[in-house]
């Protein structure tokens, strides 16, 4: 039987796709937090990063968890 089209399957793959967004969500979150502690409150943090650096910098942080 093929249970791709079953809505079961639907289910559960919506659902895990919710998942994954919840934890890109929490991750997204967590490097927000940081970068915020990094700066004090009256000093603005860089807006932009040449695309280099920030692709440097996001390597970095997934291979070290973030």
């Amino acid at each position: 039987m093929y249970y791709a089209n079953t809505p079961e399957y639907r289910t559960w793959r919506a659902e895990g796709l919710r998942w994954i967004a919840g934890l890109l969500q929490d991750a997204a979150d967590s490097i927000e937090r940081s970068q915020s502690a990094h700066y004090l409150a009256d000093e603005r943090a860089p807006e932009y990063k040449p695309v280099e650096e920030f692709l440097y910098d996001a390597r970095f942080r997934v291979q070290n968890g973030y």
